[in-house]
């Protein structure tokens, strides 16, 4: 090689190792060892490693640099092959990464999300016989938000015919309908996407409302799902005929009009939150000033000068909450109970460029880190979820390592609030860790801080014309108030009315606000009738709840493909297998923080019961839905 063709080379080298350096060191080092199958790396730079979500590495420079330069040089090599890594290799590389011993049930869906293992295309292994029935059977999706994408995309993947019906103007769901000031994710968005269609060029850790929807549109056009939705129109009712084996359908067209449909299966991927919810108060009919909840911002209305009022300080509270102190005159903040706040890792930060090639141009990098945020954010602190029934340390605390959240949780809002003693007993919660859901601080503490902002404890009494009188008496004037209380999540499928095989309706079944579902997805005497996002799927704690609708997606998909098998024309889950899933769910759910002494949580319907979490680790429930268990259904009618 000539002295020019080296240094070229050198150079080049020296630039990957530059790039390198921006990423995370963590998910660079089992890349070097996927890539190497050198297993010694584990143990000379195992123990240096942060835990996911600490992000605080003891890898000396000079360490780092060798290990950032074997791995370029590797990367330049065109002539490496890598060696294949089996499941002792995996497991061993998953607990050094962890920083913990890590189950060996992990191994499935690690090996498949890693990409070690390619499975199979949705109806790619059927029979002959199945395959024909494709043709003839029609599925209405409800909703074209992140799960009724993902059904559309794994329907088009199936050869199954489909049409969405979707009640507004564009894609999105939830990220169409919240457009209030700094609207955003709180999970972190490389997690927060599809697994098949990982975004490499996300401009930040965790991005803001138009650029989530517009990654969303771009994966509805990118795998041929636009053409298939119906925009503006909405389902008022779907109706099971056992004459027909069919879903009759009442759709509301954009002129007012309706028309009838049919389908032989629904997929209803409405979610749980999506109908708003504004408390019932004394003297709200009387208020005169502008009102809006935050899932339906008025963009027209200026606070510029004017006193505000912001009823809630939950998820989106937390995010409008700094922006509208920007503007408004004066902002009253009207808080029942303190939420946790507490910083996260890149919350505020930008992606670099060289991040944005290492994810996009590394073999393994991006996966990697997706599995880095999935234990950090997820599976990696459930524990701290379960109660310890031996705990003897009050209700402010779960177990050992709750409490141990909870110092550090705390010790982030003394040193915050160390200059503000009197709002530090506002802010710090009465509950122990993750009762409610754990918020992202932007800037909240900052803001409360603030010479025109009050945080209000004292409870609202009524609401007059142009003011809200708290339980003190105080008066405080209003122009404009904003509704950050969330929705009606416990009043799933709402206001559709389903009415199922033997003439009775969701709402009768569930009544307003107890719905159960077998996994989430099911429901006896609803034949083909499934879910995303359905009762006792969310996910309170961190990870990603489009995890889970890929999870429901998958599983309704092999139910599809074992219903052609039978050659029959629906199937029904059995109120057997449902009862014994729920009696298993709610045994779980009442060892969980969310039901702990003292809690309250929109996850709790009127009588207490946990409607809309899952207990299940993430792991648990992608191993539940891997594949129907067919004693679980009732098979009925002959297909056509």
């Amino acid at each position: 090689m000539s002295t020019t063709a080296t240094k070229l080379r050198y150079d080049e080298h020296a630039r990957l190792v530059e790039r390198l350096a921006d990423a995370e060191p963590s998910t660079l080092l089992m890349v070097l060892v996927q890539l190497t199958g050198d297993m010694a790396l584990l143990d000379r730079y195992g123990p240096m490693l942060a835990k996911p979500g600490e992000f605080n590495h003891r890898i000396p420079e000079a360490d780092l640099r060798e290990l950032l330069s074997r791995l370029a040089g590797v990367l330049m090599d065109e002539t490496h092959v890598a060696p294949e890594i089996g499941p002792t290799e995996l497991h061993g590389m998953m607990n050094a990464f962890c920083r913990e011993e890590v189950s060996e049930r992990y191994l499935p869906m690690l090996f498949e999300d890693l990409g070690f293992k390619s499975s199979p295309k949705h109806m790619e292994n059927a029979s002959p016989k199945a395959k024909a029935q494709v043709k003839e059977f029609n599925v209405l999706v409800i909703g074209a938000g992140a799960s009724g994408i993902n059904a559309g995309i794994q329907l088009t993947e199936a050869g199954i015919p489909y049409q969405i019906v979707e009640r507004h103007d564009d894609v999105g769901g939830v990220w169409h309908e919240n457009t209030y000031p700094d609207c955003g994710v709180d999970s972190a968005n490389h997690l927060y996407c599809y697994s098949f269609a990982l975004n490499h060029n996300w401009s930040r850790y965790y991005v803001r409302q138009a650029e989530l929807k517009a990654y969303l549109k771009d994966c509805a056009t990118r795998y041929g799902v636009m053409e298939h939705i119906r925009f503006r129109q909405e389902v008022l009712s779907v109706r099971f005929d056992t004459t027909d084996n069919l879903w009759h359908c009442i759709i509301r067209m954009p002129d007012g009009s309706e028309r009838a449909a049919t389908a032989n299966a629904i997929i209803c991927s409405v979610g749980q939150l999506n109908q708003p919810m504004i408390p019932k108060i004394k003297g709200l009919e009387d208020y005169k000033g502008e009102q809006m909840h935050t899932a339906r911002w008025n963009h027209s209305y200026d606070f510029a000068g004017k006193n505000a009022a912001m009823i809630g300080t939950g998820a989106s509270g937390m995010q409008a909450g700094p922006a509208l102190a920007r503007i408004a005159r004066h902002l009253t903040i009207f808080q029942r109970g303190a939420p946790w706040v507490l910083p996260r890792h890149n919350y505020h930060n930008l992606v670099a460029d060289n991040v944005k090639w290492v994810l996009a141009n590394v073999p393994h990098y991006a996966r990697w880190y997706r599995f880095l945020l999935f234990w950090a954010y997820g599976d990696g602190i459930h524990d701290a979820l379960i109660r310890d029934p031996t705990w003897k340390g009050g209700k402010l605390a779960i177990s050992e390592r709750s409490e141990a959240i909870r110092k550090l949780w705390t010790q982030y809002i003394d040193e915050v609030m160390a200059d503000r003693p009197d709002l530090r007993a506002k802010v710090l919660p009465d509950y122990a860790p993750f009762g409610k859901r754990s918020l992202r601080d932007n800037g909240w503490f900052e803001t409360l801080k603030r010479d025109n902002v009050e945080l209000n404890t004292d409870g609202i009494d009524h609401i007059a014309a142009d003011a809200i009188v708290d339980k003190t008496g105080k008066r405080h004037p209003v122009d404009a108030i904003v509704w950050a209380t969330g929705f009606h999540a416990s009043r799933m499928v709402y206001p559709m009315d389903v009415i199922g095989a033997n003439g009775k309706s969701l709402r009768e079944l569930w009544g307003d606000d107890d719905p159960r579902a077998y996994l989430g997805i099911c429901v006896p005497g609803f034949p083909n009738f499934f879910m995303t996002y359905g009762p006792n799927t969310n996910l309170a704690h961190g990870g990603s709840i489009i995890f889970q609708a890929e999870c429901q997606v998958h599983y309704i998909l092999k139910c599809l493909e074992t219903l052609f098998e039978t050659g029959k024309a629906a199937m029904d889950c059995t109120q057997a297998a449902h009862d014994a899933y729920n009696e298993k769910l709610d045994k779980a759910l009442s060892r969980m923080v969310w039901t702990n002494e003292g809690v309250t949580n929109w996850y709790q319907n009127k009588r207490g019961r946990v409607t809309t979490n899952s207990p299940w680790r993430l792991v648990e429930y992608w191993e539940l839905t891997r594949k129907p268990d067919p004693a679980a259904f009732n098979f009925i009618g002959e297909s056509n």
